[in-house]
């Protein structure tokens, strides 16, 4: 998780400024809603895009792709033109690495198969339904909100000995640094940038105080995480029955 959300945060939404109209009713009650259900409304989506079918998953993607583009066009816009090439690569890893029935006619002497193809277009939805989710969850959700889920997420790691504050400071100061890489323009980012990472991390002292606004659930709230629960059930009967 935390690799995607460094990903996602290098490939340019790390500009985002929020823009809501205040007759979208969807997007408020987003805004409103508690980040741990909006945290936890993203691990569904992805869990659900892992085992729908054709049909489902693109249902999923445009609902989502109509949300994120609605929400903020230009930023995800620029996330997809810059993940372009890591599409493409996706696309040819499947459509010519997995065996099966061959597509005739096909102009060169290596041809792709029609099981990659099917593979392929099925990664990359995958792939784009999380990016959007992503997008939808960053956009409405301030960064020290999506801290505090993560606080709340990360609670039953502390009986096997994570320690929730420290590994919450080492992600917060993560996504700053990339924050920063991103916003001075610095489009030539390399693994050399995580040592820089590394030194400010270690630079963190042992003993630390974490401060996080505590938030409510509301009705909203309640009714989401039944509701999600409910749509939890309905995929393990799906996938298991």
């Amino acid at each position: 998780m935390l690799g995607l959300f460094v990903l996602y945060r290098y490939l340019g939404l790390v500009t985002l400024k929020v823009y809501v109209a205040t007759n979208d009713l969807f997007t408020m009650d987003l805004l409103n809603m508690h980040p741990f259900v909006k945290m936890l409304m993203f691990l569904l989506i992805l869990i659900a895009a892992g085992i729908a079918d054709s049909q489902l998953l693109i249902a999923i993607l445009l609902i989502l792709f109509i949300a994120a583009v609605k929400m903020q066009f230009k930023v995800f816009w620029t996330t997809l033109r810059r993940a372009r090439w890591f599409f493409f690569s996706i696309f040819l890893i499947y459509a010519f690495g997995t065996p099966g029935e061959l597509v005739p006619h096909f102009p060169v002497s290596v041809a792709p198969s029609f099981e990659g193809l099917h593979l392929a277009l099925l990664q990359i939805s995958r792939l784009l339904i999380a990016l959007a989710a992503l997008n939808i969850l960053l956009v409405t959700t301030k960064k020290d909100e999506l801290m505090l889920a993560l606080y709340i997420l990360l609670q039953p790691l502390k009986y096997v000995g994570l320690d929730v504050e420290r590994f919450s400071v080492r992600l917060l100061l993560t996504l700053n640094y990339v924050d920063e890489v991103a916003v001075s323009g610095k489009a030539n980012f390399s693994f050399r940038h995580f040592n820089d990472i590394h030194s400010e991390l270690e630079a963190i002292p042992m003993v630390d105080i974490v401060y996080f606004e505590k938030k409510h659930f509301n009705s909203i709230d309640k009714v989401v995480m039944v509701l999600m629960l409910f749509v939890l059930g309905v995929m393990i009967a799906m996938r298991f029955l």
